[in-house]
């Protein structure tokens, strides 16, 4: 297996390599400095990424970022001299699947590389791709882009909805019974902190864990021109977390601006009425939401049909991406 190793000390580099050559097996390319590395990951295919944190030029985070971009499924083991817990929660965060605190013993080291080096050699089809869509008011998913999320749920990928709303008093209680109902119709995952409604810094750390547990390789949000502060806020949040899915698309809502200019149109004829059925799930239990009723997403839908074939499409703002 082809290995980057990336440590600028000399005599922890020679003891790590000493440790491959003894579990043979793995080719090991070393590099110094993290801007070397950058080339390298740009470069050429690998199979794991060790990388210390500390080091000159592009640090360890940049490193890891950027590995698991491009090599999604590839493990990442982080040896690092740092024994904070914030270090390890940081590098976690951008994408390593474990840490080690230096120094390094041989048999740990061993047990740990072989079983990342297993656990990366699983056939790419036994994990489904996951989708990610973000929402600045409950329902703006479900109308926006449900009938796409539907779509991707029946080629077997997981889609998980976060909602992420300015305060918490723009949330009723049967706004969230609706939404808990839409999910299910839609066949996603709902995962809602209310506590961290209206706290932007949680929001963004909840985003960012939930891109570090799910590696999604496409994503959704409400688009940039919004009059609405919470879907504003909503998509300002994502578009910075979700820097390195090469994927994002932003999709409309009740109050989406002029300066919505979308360019994917995504055929849902075939889950339009699960999606007007989601909808009505609103009003069920009792939240009236005039931006959620079945017949404005017909009518949205039907609007953008004109750009393909005058069928019932959603349209998209490709933010990140082919053609963005």
């Amino acid at each position: 297996m082809r290995v980057l190793y990336v440590e600028d000390a000399v005599d922890q580099a020679l003891l790590v390599k000493a440790f491959f050559s003894a579990i043979g097996g793995f080719t090991v390319t070393h590099a110094q400095d993290g801007d070397t590395a950058l080339k390298l990951i740009a470069s050429k295919p690998w199979d794991i990424l060790v990388t210390d944190l500390n080091l000159p030029g592009a640090d360890g985070f940049a490193l890891i970022k950027a590995f698991r971009v491009k090599f999604r499924r590839s493990p990442i083991l982080v040896t690092t001299g740092y024994t904070q817990a914030e270090y390890e929660e940081q590098a976690l965060r951008a994408g390593a699947d474990q840490v080690m605190i230096k120094p390094l013993h041989q048999d740990e080291f061993t047990a740990r590389v072989r079983a990342m080096a297993e656990a990366g050699q699983k056939p790419e089809e036994d994990e489904p791709a996951v989708v990610l869509a973000i929402e600045g008011r409950l329902g703006d998913a479900e109308m926006g882009c449900g009938g796409t999320l539907m779509a991707e749920v029946a080629k077997g990928h997981t889609v998980v909805l976060v909602p992420i709303c300015r305060t918490e008093e723009d949330v009723t209680p049967e706004e969230l019974k609706g939404a808990a109902i839409a999910a299910k119709i839609l066949g996603v995952q709902l995962r809602i902190d209310r506590t961290l409604f209206g706290d932007a810094a949680g929001q963004k750390d909840l985003i960012e864990r939930t891109l570090n547990e799910l590696r999604p390789t496409m994503a959704f949000m409400p688009a940039r021109d919004d009059r609405d502060l919470s879907r504003r806020d909503a998509a300002r949040i994502t578009e910075g977390a979700t820097a390195e899915i090469g994927t994002v698309l932003a999709y409309e809502t009740a109050t989406t601006g002029l300066e919505f200019v979308p360019s994917r149109f995504h055929d849902i004829r075939a889950e339009m009425v699960l999606k007007m059925e989601a909808l009505a799930a609103y009003q069920a239990v009792g939240a009236p939401r005039v931006d959620l009723r079945p017949r404005m997403a017909q009518a949205y839908a039907r609007y953008w049909g004109r750009f393909r074939d005058f069928t019932e499409v959603e349209a998209f703002e490709q933010v990140r991406g082919e053609g963005a």
